[in-house]
């Protein structure tokens, strides 16, 4: 029901424009179209679903090079980047909003990479007319399900950007075939990408010091580190216990909201991605020890959750940056306003997901003993 030359050639037609940019986007919407067809069943609803979702990151693709051809001068390099990673419900989300409530970092908001251009006539974000949009229809002003938190001017991770190279890993759709895919390609392009697109976003917008987070950067740290020789790195730590069948939940959530139809066996999808963040952590040590371990500071849930802005202290110190007293207090109120239970209980069981704690711990054992994760009393 989709091809990629259909896709092309609509977005090329709704935009007036021809020029996608670098190349390597091609391979990876080749097996997403694949993956589609083999992992899915693509009724006309989920089709048009996808097709929508493609056709806009197509036609993100040619007005970011529009943009760039606009551009009397290169737009101001990446000074600095902190990548915040980890397996997936390990507390990402509240660090790099805890760390983006300072002025000290530019971070991804979702009214802004959704739609990457800023429009004409716009001086800042307080009439941006993305934002007032944003504002106008309610997405992201509410604090968040249980699962997520979600705030209008609050970061997002890097899933928007690395799915305009379609080289994301797509958890939000059944699509094993793809993800499978996905974790063992090179993202030496699609990283080269990110950075053009953060280039965009930060120009008449600083600072030009960027906090970037997304659990799944654990799959190709390697290609990261390489576009990014001076970035350095956060990782995040819990008991894989708790983490995974959280992580599980949410997943399973998004699969819900995004094919209603056809919503995902959980025991299955349990499966899966053991499979795939097993496989996550294990490449995420391996090129942690290549990349050097001086580049990366530690942080678990528990630290977090009894000291956030001791915790954000500690990074500062890290990243050779001063945490000021007004950074602080503006950190400290977001962590009382966002402490755990905060946005309603989270319910989740592993057996749901057919796998025990101990099966899981087994499961992550190397990661375990690697980092001297302590198991959680109380998931």
């Amino acid at each position: 029901m989709l091809n990629a030359e259909d896709l092309i050639e609509g977005a090329r037609t709704s935009t007036g424009r021809s020029d996608f940019g670098p190349d390597g986007w091609q391979e990876g919407l080749e097996h997403l179209l694949r993956a589609a067809d083999s992992d899915l069943t693509l009724d006309e609803a989920a089709a048009g679903r996808l097709k929508k979702t493609i056709h806009g990151r197509l036609t993100s693709r040619l007005l970011i090079e529009a943009w760039y051809g606009q551009q009397a001068t290169a737009p101001p390099p990446v000074e600095d980047i902190v990548v915040i990673h980890g397996l997936p419900r390990t507390a990402t989300t509240a660090l790099h909003y805890l760390l983006a409530s300072g002025p000290d970092f530019r971070y991804q908001r979702r009214w802004e990479i959704s739609s990457p251009i800023t429009p004409p006539g716009s001086t800042g974000d307080a009439d941006d007319e993305r934002r007032l949009a944003a504002i106008k229809r309610n997405a992201g002003t509410e604090s968040g399900s249980p699962q997520h938190i979600s705030e209008l001017d609050g970061p997002v991770d890097d899933n928007i950007i690395l799915g305009l190279d379609f080289h994301n890993q797509e958890l939000g759709l059944p699509l094993p075939t793809y993800s499978r895919w996905w974790r063992g390609s090179s993202l030496k392009q699609t990283y080269a990408y990110h950075e053009r697109v953060l280039r965009l976003l930060h120009t008449g917008r600083p600072p030009h010091r960027w906090i970037v987070k997304a659990p799944y950067h654990n799959f190709h740290l390697d290609d990261l580190a390489a576009q990014y020789p001076q970035a350095r790195f956060v990782m995040a730590h819990r008991d894989p216990a708790a983490s995974f069948p959280s992580a599980c939940s949410t997943i399973a959530t998004a699969q819900r909201n995004a094919l209603p139809q056809q919503p995902p066996d959980p025991v299955a999808l349990g499966s899966f991605l053991l499979e795939h963040l097993v496989a996550g952590i294990g490449r995420a040590m391996a090129d942690r020890a290549a990349i050097g371990e001086h580049r990366f500071i530690d942080v678990t849930q528990q630290q977090l959750e009894a000291d956030a802005v001791g915790t954000a202290a500690r990074i500062y110190d890290f990243l050779g940056l001063e945490l000021t007293s007004s950074s602080r207090t503006a950190m400290g109120k977001w962590a009382a306003a966002n402490a755990r239970g905060a946005r309603g209980p989270h319910r989740y069981t592993a057996e749901k997901y057919g796998l025990t704690k101990d099966q899981i711990r087994t499961a992550f054992g190397d990661y375990i003993e690697r980092f001297d994760v302590a198991p959680e009393v109380n998931e």
